[in-house]
């Protein structure tokens, strides 16, 4: 998992990527739409964990658990995902760019996530989220090693990262995201609420935005 990273400049931006660099829940969808095996139960499991009322190692085993999945819905989701990339990503990552190292940390899958990291130009080096694990076409489970697929993951991943930085800018939705600002408290977090406000990130984020635009802003004058 901890590949080699593209590292060019002094200062990086770490981004979240459901209900952030894009609109939906992926793993919520592959389930719900692609796969049509989900109910209600999914995404209310979703969003206790995102509010930090239910552990992410736990949430992820509870959706699996009400799954059975196959590559063939995989290379679905993967042909469609770039459709739900968040408006004002695409040019305002191209301006983030200029002066900052760009990372994908989610607790989502990285085949799903590496389509739209292409469209944004952010290496796949620079990608980390959990993997799928198959008995020939059959999903039969995830990583369970993988950091990201339990609690306390992204705050652990970035601590690999962190060394090599003069300043980090963490980007995300969830109650996740804000963990990493509280194990390590020289990371900036920005809460992103174009998608989904959570309550309990709302009110301990010192920095929040509905956009990208108000977002890239920000950072580029900080």
């Amino acid at each position: 998992m901890l590949m080699k990273q593209q590292r060019n400049h002094s200062k990086a931006c770490i981004f979240d990527f459901d209900s952030t660099i894009v609109s939906i829940e992926t793993l919520d969808f592959l389930i719900s739409d692609i796969a049509r095996q989900g109910n209600s139960k999914i995404h209310e499991i979703t969003n206790r964990a995102m509010s930090g009322n239910l552990s992410f190692g736990e949430s992820l085993k509870m959706r699996f658990a009400s799954a059975q999945l196959t590559k063939k819905y995989i290379i679905q989701m993967q042909s469609v995902i770039c459709e739900y990339i968040t408006q004002g990503a695409v040019e305002n990552f191209i301006k983030l760019k200029d002066a900052h190292d760009l990372y994908i940390i989610s607790g989502g899958f990285l085949e799903i996530i590496y389509p739209v990291a292409e469209k944004l130009q952010i290496p796949k080096e620079n990608c980390f989220a959990n993997e799928f694990l198959y008995n020939n076409e059959d999903i039969i489970g995830y990583n369970s090693l993988n950091p990201l697929a339990d609690s306390g993951g992204k705050p652990k991943v970035v601590k690999n990262i962190q060394n090599n930085y003069e300043k980090i800018f963490m980007i995300g939705d969830g109650y996740t995201d804000l963990e990493v600002t509280k194990v390590i408290p020289s990371i900036i977090f920005c809460g992103f609420g174009q998608h989904a406000i959570r309550p309990a990130v709302l009110n301990e984020a010192k920095h929040f935005f509905y956009n990208f635009e108000d977002l890239t802003t920000f950072i580029l004058k900080s």
